[in-house]
């Protein structure tokens, strides 16, 4: 007999995600095991409210777009952590309703923890499931450490982090002609990047100045302590933009969202981690308020100027956009994420449950992937860090 799938995604929007989702959708299709492939609208929720969207009633000529659509509103996202057992009788109850026989989720660490428990679920259950873990997030911390070889255990890389790199970036080149035109009144700017307490996206910055030649300092959240109060950083900070202004007469700053630079009093989703870009402070606002002095003011209320040049320093957040902008996609991270899509429904159809799908670099100059899989157990709620030996204490 037949079987309907599920598929549904959780945790923030990339510009690649829906290229996964279009791989998985078209080898479930083709599969005579196969009914309906639904779409479960705002990810989890759209199983515990019943909203499946019939995704096989689609023209085919639409799907295909998904291919070239920026972010997640096709079948939408959320951030809901199943806690209740009226949640895990909820699933039960829809998937039994609806035939289903193939859950499908795409996300970071959080979404595998929840597919980790919808598999988890079903074996309790003696629910003829089977439940498959698709990688996203542009953060690129879902998977294992540095090894000898120079990739990176469990799963390389994420989807969404090859375009977000590659935005990131592009915008310090840019940055870097504003910078040069006006650094005589300007001459730091601060550009808050995102990632959280994870490395791996302010480093992509190196990428648009590979021979350090441009007046760059990057800040990674590994790279300061994060159990001070934030002071004794941003004096580091400030000595190595002063550096940078000595030498080059000006200075740009790329920095993670989640360094310590004091208490920024953010706001925490459903599975604790800090929302960045709903907190009252943000850490490019704290770094050039410093710089420029506006905590130690003379008499007349003028701030004194921690620089070492005239001028002052500005900042900007380029925010969400950095991770939904199709205009700087990455062609590579498009297409794995494509593939990777398509090797997770092809894990469902073998009944190979329990288990998340993989992108694998194999050594060697050319550059080259695999697709694999890892128990689901393996990478919930897991966490990479940016490696500390590629870490230039300078």
């Amino acid at each position: 007999m037949k079987r309907n799938a599920v598929i549904a995604q959780s945790g923030g929007p990339t510009s690649v995600i829906n290229a996964s989702l279009l791989g998985a959708i078209e080898v479930l299709m083709k599969s005579e095991k196969i009914d309906k492939v639904y779409g479960a609208k705002m990810g989890i929720l759209g199983v515990l409210r019943e909203e499946l969207v019939d995704i096989t009633a689609q023209d085919p000529k639409e799907l295909k777009l998904l291919y070239e659509t920026p972010s997640a509103g096709v079948i939408g996202s959320c951030r809901y952590k199943i806690r209740s057992e009226e949640d895990m009788e909820r699933i039960v109850e829809v998937f039994k309703a609806h035939n289903v026989g193939y859950f499908l989720y795409c996300g970071g660490e959080d979404s595998m923890d929840t597919a980790n428990k919808v598999a988890k679920l079903a074996k309790e259950r003696g629910l003829d499931l089977v439940a498959v873990g698709i990688p996203k997030t542009i953060d690129n911390d879902l998977g294992g450490e540095l090894q000898e070889d120079g990739t990176f255990a469990i799963c390389d890389h994420d989807p969404g982090y090859g375009s977000v790199a590659r935005n990131t970036a592009i915008n310090v080149l840019e940055a870097n002609e504003e910078n040069k035109a006006s650094y005589t009144s300007d001459p730091v700017l601060v550009i808050g990047v995102m990632g959280r307490k994870i490395g791996f996206i302010p480093a992509s910055a190196r990428l648009a100045d590979p021979k350090r030649e441009m007046p760059l300092l990057i800040i990674l959240p590994e790279a300061l302590p994060s159990d001070n109060d934030g002071r004794e950083n941003l004096e580091f900070i400030t000595e190595k933009v002063n550096e940078k202004l000595k030498e080059f007469g000006r200075c740009i700053v790329i920095i993670g969202e989640g360094v310590n630079v004091g208490d920024l009093g953010v706001l925490k989703d459903s599975f604790g981690h800090a929302q960045f870009s709903a907190a009252e402070r943000t850490v490019e606002q704290i770094v050039a308020n410093y710089l420029n002095g506006l905590d130690r003011k003379d008499e007349l209320g003028r701030a004194k100027s921690r620089l070492v040049v005239r001028g002052i320093a500005r900042y900007e957040k380029p925010g969400t956009r950095q991770r939904r902008e199709i205009a700087y996609v990455s062609e590579v991270d498009r297409k794995e994420a494509y593939e990777v899509g398509a090797h997770a429904a092809k894990l469902a159809l073998n009944d190979e449950g329990g288990y998340m799908a993989t992108i694998i670099r194999t050594p060697g100059d050319e550059y080259r992937v695999e697709y694999g899989k890892v128990p689901l157990e393996v990478v919930a709620n897991s966490s990479r860090k940016f490696p500390k030996e590629w870490i230039d204490p300078s």
